[in-house]
């Protein structure tokens, strides 16, 4: 066997190489595969391993699958589902039941370690409120009419019953404030006393609202009078001066409709305020195509009439027809009675009967005796008609009293020089109105505004050059959601193909140069280090996963059962040739070495 290297068996933690003199290739693979994974930390055990060559066929596939999971749980950390409070005012008697309900259903229900409220995927938050709610929860805590259910009213007294209404109509009137979609929650105070049976001794009832808007939102005018309406149309005798609405940092929304605000109402000022738009709404559009929209700013100030007076009036025959008689009533009375004569207590002085006949057939006894005692009176009523005019006049409120208008005109930019003239250094860029021009928009503008000198009305126009506008500040484009999510994504591939290349592809590298460098195969790592002849190669057969040691052994001399003594008995040519025949049939690699060197010495 050739001894261009001299080879023996040395060992490295636990593990055994060939160690080959410097300056030999096979040593200088050797040592550069073991080197790898003592770099790496790699244990014993798990280097036997490693060098199986089954496992370093499917080592890459296992780096690039570990690689992936990595990234993956990386990616997947990046793209958290986030979590939203199902009930903020879940209360803890409620919070297990609902979180056993939520996991059976699936909605992947988690306790916020922070706050301790139950939460869920926000993209199922809404779903899993319905669910809830059809599992009739919460249960505990009822709110409003709700909780007066359950109670007996035999052992409480009237004035618990009475604070119990009362706390169960504020809970209602929350519930219903919470329903208009900018308020968060709400709270209601009601003061109730108890009325008299007198309705002059009643006192009246009062109320008070708290309301907290969502953030980012704010409660108008119009739904705070709404508000107001609500709660005094819901409690008996309360009217809509005493309900006060405050909101969450203490300040007071509402405003008597006849509380006096700088001597205008509240309702007096939105008038004002409405006129005032208008009158500057016509200004512009009537402006802004002489000079452009942006060049010209106005501002009204109009002094309304608030003063409201009442006029009756009644006429009596302003015709002067003089009066008519409507009804008149005549009414005449007579009585009349004789004298008495004669002796008194006599028959005689006592008056005739009545006659029993008729004027016709008897004179009457008494013609022709006078009346000494008769009476006379006489009555009458009349009615005249006489012309009546009744009239009640009552002035219109809100009106003009003053008009101040004051308009400001941006003056004209420069036209651009000639191609051909140089630029003037101080050249002006802008060119001021004319007074014939500004003299025109002065009699558009009193014409708009109704200008009246009478009544001292003043319009003003004043040109002047504006400062340029600052540019709003807007989002950056890479701080935008979208391109936030991309960024990520591509710092993720990044990173992914940065690693395979730096740490991935090194490690692969040097395991396939040690492979090809018979690093994996220990019977070219023998070829190499001169221990094997290229027949040796072709006349032994090698195992899958045969070691150096192993393919040594079946190089060792076998022990012939033919010796030489026997060569040396035979006296016979075909007896010698016969011995040679079996010699060659029981260990040809040997005899053809022989023959080889045989023919090279010679």
């Amino acid at each position: 066997m050739p001894s261009g290297t001299e080879s023996t068996p040395a060992t490295t933690n636990g593990s055994t190489a060939l160690a080959t003199a410097p300056g030999a290739d096979g040593a200088a693979q050797g040592n550069t595969a073991l080197s790898l994974w003592q770099t790496i930390g790699v244990s014993d055990n798990w280097r036997k391993v490693l060098n199986q060559p089954s496992v370093r066929r499917v080592l890459p596939l296992m780096v690039m699958l570990m690689v992936l999971v990595v990234f993956g749980l990386v990616y997947a950390w990046m793209n958290t589902t986030p979590y939203r409070p199902v009930m903020p005012g879940l209360q803890e008697a409620d919070q297990q039941t609902a979180y056993d309900a939520l996991r059976s259903a699936d909605f992947k229900p988690k306790i916020d370690p922070a706050t301790g409220q139950l939460t869920v995927p926000i993209n199922r938050f809404h779903e899993a409120r319905i669910f809830l709610a059809s599992q009739g929860l919460p249960k505990a805590g009822a709110t409003g009419l709700d909780a007066l259910k359950d109670q007996s009213s035999m052992t409480s007294s009237q004035f618990m019953e009475q604070v119990k209404v009362n706390a169960a109509m504020e809970q209602e009137l929350a519930r219903s404030i919470m329903q208009i979609g900018s308020v968060q929650s709400a709270r209601v105070h009601l003061a109730t006393p108890k009325q008299s049976v007198f309705v002059r001794d009643r006192t009246p009832p009062k109320a008070s609202v708290v309301l907290s808007p969502y953030p980012g939102r704010a409660v108008s005018a119009s739904q705070v009078q709404a508000i107001v309406h609500l709660v005094s149309s819901s409690v008996p005798y309360l009217a809509p001066d005493h309900v006060t609405v405050v909101d969450n940092v203490g300040k007071l929304m509402t405003e008597s409709s006849t509380e006096q605000k700088l001597g205008l109402t509240s309702a007096q000022e939105q008038h004002k305020q409405h006129l005032e738009e208008v009158y500057r709404t016509r200004i512009m559009q009537i402006l802004s195509p002489m000079v452009g929209e942006s060049n010209v700013r106005s501002q009204v100030n109009l002094t309304l009439d608030f003063t409201q007076s009442e006029s009756t009036t009644e006429d009596f025959d302003n015709r002067d027809k003089g009066p008519r008689t409507r009804s008149e009533v005549l009414a005449e009375d007579r009585s009349a009675s004789k004298s008495a004569e004669g002796v008194p207590g006599a028959l005689a002085n006592s008056p005739p009967a009545d006659p029993t006949t008729t004027n016709n057939t008897q004179v009457d006894a008494n013609k022709g005796q006078t009346e000494a005692n008769g009476k006379q009176s006489s009555r009458s009523t009349r009615n005249f008609e006489l012309d009546r005019t009744v009239r009640h006049v009552r002035n219109a409120t809100g009106g003009v009293m003053k008009v101040s208008v004051a308009v400001v005109v941006n003056e004209r930019p420069a036209p651009p020089p000639a191609k051909d003239a140089p630029a003037a250094p101080n050249a002006p860029t802008t060119i001021p109105y004319t007074p014939q021009e500004l003299e025109q928009m002065l009699q558009v503008v009193r014409g708009v505004v109704g200008y009246d000198q009478q009544r001292g009305d003043s319009v003003s126009v004043v040109p002047a050059k504006f400062e340029p506008a600052m540019a709003l500040e807007t989002i950056p484009w890479y701080l935008e959601d979208a391109v936030q999510t991309g960024i990520k994504g591509a710092l993720l591939a990044i990173s992914f193909i940065v690693f395979m290349l730096i740490v991935v592809r090194p490690i692969m590298r040097n395991i396939y140069a040690n492979n090809a460098n018979n690093g994996d195969d220990p019977a070219k790592a023998a070829l190499s280090d001169g221990e094997l002849s290229e027949d040796d190669m072709r006349m032994i057969q090698i195992g899958e996963g045969e070691s150096l040691e192993e393919i040594k052994a079946k190089l060792k001399p076998k022990k012939s059962s033919i010796s030489m003594d026997m060569l040396d008995t035979a006296n016979t040519y075909d007896d010698k040739v016969a011995l040679i025949r079996m010699l060659v049939a029981e260990d040809s690699g040997r005899v053809a070495n022989v023959l080889k060197g045989m023919i090279k010495t010679s």
